[in-house]
């Protein structure tokens, strides 16, 4: 059947195929036929895949027994893509049937079960490339305008979650429909126990700032519906793992242990014989801290969130830690656990400058110690109104008791979490993907230490301290040698009890702490009872050195999270169901989270301040000697004027290129540096890896495992064979032959597929120990990806990709705008452009080139003389196509430079206006043209152009060609030419031949001169 296809009748059969599963999309579910039509397509893939495996095998290539590279990637691709859509359209029968109903609006619930149209069974070929591409034809969901609220559907399983955008034009909410669980229902109980509600959201476009009103704090409205339609979706497949009642899926070895490993206990049910995993039958307590290990981290807010991990599940390990007389067991999540007590910093004083407005707002100096902003809540319960500017000082001590560190990989999952990544829907909508890091935060905790956290803020006068003469040195030093903080943390008195001059000796007995006009703490981890006593309050009792130790002390069995290492949220989506699809969606809503919580929406604050987003509203955090509301006041020494540079919001990342990677950039000019204020911090230009897949605009399910096929992963030796199993290729590529077992000293090759090319070494060799060596050659792209530009600026032609020797030009969007850089790039033989494109091109306003009205073209004046200008002065735009008859090649230049090359003896040619013609035949003309313009009797200046004999200057200053019988039949320069349509030779002038030349008249040029009578 496939011994003698071809690869274009091959990517036909694949298409059609591939077409007819997707048609069956458009039947619904009350079809009777639907399940039958399913089967018999699924039969026939499965038909289709095993014959062309057992004949695709017979097909020759360049060498004996190879596989054509195309065939092989064709029907890997085939086996892929066939199986995946297959499963995907079982498994959203109901919901197609559901949207088509609402696609159609006017066929009755009873007037379908009658309609049965026939699948549509064409298809379409990309003529463009050699792999069969999809045309967007699934009836995925859609949006439905012009619509108030949306219908509700119910859908059994949770996974499949619908959403739609619905209000009109005007409207600033977009409706979503979603499904929320009362409880943990049964499989029998889904359909009756959900609470079903449709949604929409909003989102801030431009954030209150300078005392404007705050943003309704409801940018979320729900309501109640009622479902038109129930439907049923397989249940996750566990596979060879143990299924508990909840779902989730466990090794089948943790049965009947005597530990509650599913959370339900279902694994512990119908149990004859029972197995410990510990030696010993005691109950072990749980780690300190395994909680907090385990929950979610907001990267922006620095507040942790809902727990991720089940730090609860002890798998099939028993790890056991002790401290002192008690013993705890460490969860399967954790790698290393180790209870160390220790203080990291003894004492820590801190200057912080601070100013309070009428609001009671917070504004801090950008020169802080970053702990004064992540305790900067510290500051939300001062409620005196500070009118004055107020230095505030934080007296910090840190305690650790113990360290952690998580699996790299394996983590179990908390099953709140887990839910709700399974309720996500495969259709990307960022209003429910962004309630993953709202409920859960952005990142986990991967490693870090555990104890607790003492702060101590006090508030001073700033102008008061300053008749002190009181330094930040000086107010350091009072602070570490205060007697009651001496006392509290060293259980002793200080050797100084007195501090400043004598004025302050005499008005506050020399004691820092009794010159604060206020003084906020904060206690994190402990007991709550120490916690409570450790509390300091100005006119109160201080509290003492035992109520210090006996918190420290609780800090063992109650810790919080003190320094820690961050890994994404995003990490943890693996493992269950559709888990790339959703992955890929997380990873495109944390960007837009990301963006939407930026502080480059804030307009600049005075006085240099630096501006931060809370909520929907910006604040100002000011600078040292700056208060007020916004920032406003100065006090009187303060006298700078330096703006420092901020970054504009990031523009959207480019599609995904040729080397899967995407790029963004951003501007320093919100504001730009300013009277010697400090440049913008960080880059200008990311970077990051992306995927393209011809499935992302399907919404389809994929799993972790989707892409391993049988030709990319290594296989197992048969029992009791020797010698080497078949390796796994190198990206990009195949094998060439291809044996499931290699004795030793065996090589293989991988072969790349189209589009790369191989680096290195192709061959690989079967070691003694049964291994294969590092293969030393590598299949890297044959191509220069487009590269990334600026806003405002694009790419002509806009492509993806490009081959060596391909050019393009950069261009502004802008009228009256061109780069600041050359305008031309070549693909080069290095897959790099040529010359490299600067990282700081921009728009500039375009300067046209004016000449010396009273030189020549390509002159200047000199004094009292005209003489030839050379083209370094001639920086601008490239957009003349020239001919360069010595290297006989076109070039662009801008036309002060072709003047200027033409005047100092180049022998350029003007070829055309705008990018050059790649075509052969523009490049012959151009050679042919210059060869014989020194013979030409006739040089007009035409525009950019000069023309000669067998041309004539048009209206629009363009030369044209003559038709052969405009030319005169004398002429001094005679040519001997063969007409090749006649047959015959003929003795013509220049102007004849070179006006065929142009009418692409066919000849042979025999020779100079006449041609000899016959």
């Amino acid at each position: 059947m496939f011994q003698n296809t071809t690869v274009q009748e091959f990517n036909t059969l694949v298409a059609l195929h591939r077409e007819q599963v997707i048609s069956i999309g458009e039947n619904t579910i009350d079809c009777p036929s639907l399940r039958a039509q399913m089967h018999k397509t699924r039969i026939k893939g499965c038909a289709v895949a095993q014959v062309a495996y057992q004949n695709l095998i017979a097909i020759s290539g360049p060498e004996d027994g190879e596989i054509h590279p195309e065939i092989c990637r064709l029907f890997i691709q085939l086996q892929c893509c066939l199986e995946m859509y297959i499963t995907e359209m079982l498994k959203s029968m109901c919901l197609l049937g559901v949207l088509q109903l609402h696609r159609k609006g006017v066929v009755s619930m009873t007037a379908r079960n009658d309609m049965c149209p026939d699948p549509n069974m064409d298809y379409r070929v990309d003529e463009s490339s050699d792999v069969p591409m999809l045309e967007d034809r699934s009836s995925s969901p859609v949006d439905f305008p012009q619509e108030s609220w949306v219908v509700c559907t119910d859908i059994e399983n949770i996974e499949s979650f619908h959403f739609f955008s619905s209000l009109g034009s005007g409207s600033t909410f977009q409706i979503h429909l979603l499904h929320r669980d009362t409880k943990q229902p049964t499989s029998s109980e889904m359909n009756h126990n959900m609470t079903n509600f449709e949604f929409r959201t909003r989102s801030v476009l431009r954030p209150a700032q300078f005392g404007g009103d705050d943003c309704s704090p409801s940018l979320t409205e729900e309501r109640a519906c009622h479902p038109s339609k129930e439907c049923g979706i397989d249940p996750v497949n566990c596979k060879d793992k143990f299924t508990c009642d909840s779902g989730r899926c466990i090794n089948a070895t943790l049965q009947c242990n005597k530990q509650n490993d599913c959370g339900d206990n279902s694994d512990e049910r119908d149990c004859g014989q029972t197995k410990s995993v510990c030696a010993s039958e005691r109950i072990f307590a749980f780690i300190p801290g395994a909680d907090l290990i385990g929950y979610g981290f907001d990267a922006a807010a620095e507040q942790m969130r809902g727990g991720v991990l089940d730090n609860s599940f002890m798998g099939g390990a028993c790890t056991l830690q002790r401290h002192k007389r008690n013993y705890y067991r460490s969860p399967a999540n954790i790698d290393r656990y180790e209870i160390k007590v220790g203080k990291i910093k003894f004492l820590s004083v801190i200057l912080c400058f601070e100013s309070i407005s009428t609001k009671g707002k917070r504004s801090q100096a950008s020169n802080y110690d970053a702990l004064c902003l992540i305790y900067a809540y510290l500051f939300r319960s001062i409620s005196v109104i500070v009118v004055q500017d107020s230095e505030f000082y934080r007296v910090h001590q840190v305690v650790a008791t113990s360290t952690f560190r998580l699996k790299p990989s394996g983590l179990y999952l908390a099953d709140q979490f887990l839910q709700f990544l399974n309720s996500l829907p495969l259709e990307y909508n960022y209003a429910l993907y962004r309630q993953i890091f709202q409920l859960f935060g952005t990142h986990y905790f991967s490693s870090g230490t555990l104890g607790g956290k003492y702060d101590l803020l006090f508030q001073y006068d700033r102008e008061e301290l300053k008749t002190y003469g009181l330094t930040e040195i000086e107010m350091s030093s009072c602070f570490s040698q205060d007697s009651s903080i001496f006392t509290i943390f060293y259980n002793r008195k200080s050797f100084s009890s007195t501090c400043g001059k004598h004025s302050f000796q005499t008005k506050y007995e020399g004691s820092i702490v009794k010159a604060a006009e206020k003084c906020i703490t904060s206690v994190q981890g402990g007991r709550a009872e120490f916690t409570t006593a450790l509390a300091w309050e100005k006119k109160g009792v201080s509290p003492d050195s035992t109520t210090y130790q006996n918190w420290i002390k609780s800090t063992i069995d109650n810790p919080t999270v003190i320094d820690f290492e961050l890994l994404p949220l995003v990490n943890l989506v693996q493992g269950f169901p559709c888990a790339v699809t959703k992955r890929r969606h997380l990873h495109k809503a944390l960007e837009e989270y990301q963006t939407e919580f930026d502080s480059c929406k804030c307009a600049p604050c005075p006085n240099n301040a630096r501006p931060a987003l809370s909520g929907t509203e910006c604040i100002c955090i000011c600078q040292t000697g700056t208060y007020g509301p916004n920032c406003e006041k100065r006090a009187r020494d303060y006298t700078t004027d330096e703006v420092d540079g901020r970054w504009s919001c990031w523009s959207s990342w480019s599609t995904c290129d040729a080397t899967l990677k995407k790029h963004r950039s951003r501007t320093c000019n919100n504001p730009a540096p300013q009277r010697g204020g400090r440049p913008c911090q960080g880059p200008e230009k990311q970077v990051e890896e992306c995927t393209v897949s011809i499935f992302q605009t399907q919404n389809v399910c994929i799993n972790d495992d989707d892409f391993e096929t049988e030709g990319s992963r290594e296989s197992q030796l048969p029992p009791g064979a020797s010698g080497c199993p078949k390796p796994r290729p190198p990206a990009n590529s195949h094998l060439r032959i291809n044996k499931r077992q290699y004795d030793y000293g065996d090589h293989e090759e991988f072969v790349c597929f189209t589009g790369f090319k191989l680096d290195g070494y192709q061959l690989i060799h079967c070691l003694q120990d049964g291994t294969w060596e590092k293969p030393k050659g590598r299949c890297i792209r044959n191509i220069c990806s487009k590269p990334t530009v600026p806003d405002g600026m694009t790419i002509y032609p806009d492509k993806m990709e490009f081959q060596v020797g391909s050019d393009i030009m950069l261009a502004c969007l802008e009228s009256g705008m061109s780069p600041s850089g050359r305008q031309y790039y070549t693909c080069g033989k290095s897959l790099v452009w040529e010359p490299s494109i600067p990282q700081d091109i921009h728009c500039k306003i375009d300067k046209p080139f004016v000449p010396d009205s009273s030189c020549k073209a390509g002159e200047m004046h000199d004094g009292t003389k005209c003489v030839c200008m050379s083209k370094e002065r001639c920086r601008y735009e490239s957009d003349l196509c020239v001919f360069d008859a010595d290297k006989e090649t076109a070039i662009m230049m801008s036309i002060c430079a072709f003047y200027a090359d033409h005047c100092n003896g180049d022998r350029l040619y003007f070829m055309n206006h705008g990018p050059c013609k790649t075509d052969a035949g523009s490049l012959d003309w151009a050679k042919f043209r210059a060869s014989v313009s020194e013979q030409s009797s006739v040089r007009e200046p035409c525009g950019s152009d000069t023309c000669y004999e067998w041309e004539t200057c048009s209206v629009s200053k363009t030369c044209e060609c003559k038709i052969p019988r405009e030319c005169s039949k004398d002429g001094k320069q005679m040519y001997c030419l063969k007409i090749v349509r006649l047959q015959s030779t003929r003795s013509l002038n220049l102007c004849f031949m070179a006006a065929m030349k142009c009418s692409k008249m066919e000849f042979e040029l025999l020779h100079e001169g006449p041609c000899a009578s016959s």
